[in-house]
């Protein structure tokens, strides 16, 4: 016999934080009727309201290559724009996009476990772009074939942004280190007379190992950099490695485990090696983390 009570006791709990949301869409190529779901926002009963971008910066530079950090620091204006407006009215209506070739869609009423919980509602259902996961590519490091994500901008926008702070620090950057033959030398992203440092990033999906063998590849070579410290006399080395933040409502709460644990693994890894691992989430956290340090 089934036994309801049981059943009902094993179910789980009906989510208790209530609010609504709505998606904000936007036509790439005007008058096309094209749209593309660019944010999601959210307000909660309780009052709290956020607004977030809905494309992850890494899907808007394999769709749209050099000209993806234009495109999203629009994205990002228009989320800043409607973020004003819910905070000063508590309400969707009345808002008025920004730029043109811009809509908000319809507002649904939910609830879920947080805001955040919110937002990733609005992502499940109406942005299909935040699902995507592009490809990777073979890179020989060494005798072994390590997969590393396929055209990273991540060092790059990493090292613009450290040299428009600092134009001195542009002889250091992509440097290579023989430290004994016949040995291959050692890649570097930085490194100065006091300074050996690389970056890497950790991005949640189905590449999310590779970026996490790639990221202990550049924490070995630091590694060896190290231990041969009593010649080179340099006293920081450091990982300085890329995350999107827990709360990025574009990924699932499966997926930012999964990052955790791999955050946990890396340092893990770092602490046994003495090689120091710091984690940014953007170009300007990790130039201002390297300005601090050279």
């Amino acid at each position: 016999m089934i036994d309801i009570d049981l059943l009902m006791a094993r179910m789980p709990a009906t989510p208790s934080y209530a609010g609504r949301w709505a998606s904000v869409y936007m036509e790439p190529m005007m008058a096309s009727g094209e749209r593309v779901t660019v944010a999601v926002a959210a307000i909660g009963n309780s009052g709290e309201v956020r607004v977030s971008p809905a494309i992850r910066p890494h899907v808007l530079e394999a769709m749209f290559g050099a000209r993806s950090s234009g495109f999203f620091r629009m994205i990002e204006m228009i989320a800043s724009s409607l973020q004003a407006h819910l905070e000063k009215t508590g309400q969707f209506d009345g808002w008025k996009p920004p730029v043109s070739g811009v809509t908000m869609g319809a507002i649904r009423e939910t609830s879920s476990s947080d805001l955040t919980g919110l937002l990733r509602q609005a992502v499940s259902m109406t942005a299909s772009l935040a699902a995507l996961d592009f490809g990777v590519s073979e890179d020989i490091e060494s005798q072994q074939s390590i997969i590393i994500p396929s055209d990273d901008r991540w060092p790059k926008q990493f090292q613009a942004e450290a040299v428009h702070r600092d134009p001195r620090l542009e002889p250091f950057f992509s440097q290579k280190l023989v430290v004994s033959e016949p040995s291959r030398p050692l890649n570097f992203f930085f490194l100065s007379e006091r300074v050996a440092m690389n970056t890497g990033r950790l991005i949640p999906g189905k590449g999310l190992s590779s970026y996490l063998e790639h990221n202990k590849a550049r924490m070995l070579d630091l590694r060896v950099a190290k231990e041969k410290q009593h010649l080179l006399k340099r006293s920081h080395f450091e990982l300085v490695v890329f995350r999107p933040s827990f709360d990025d409502p574009t990924y699932s709460l499966k997926q930012i485990d999964a990052l955790k644990r791999s955050i946990a693994t890396l340092e893990d890894a770092c602490d046994e090696h003495e090689v120091l691992v710091t984690q940014v989430k953007s170009a300007a956290e990790a130039a201002e983390r390297l300005l601090k340090v050279a």
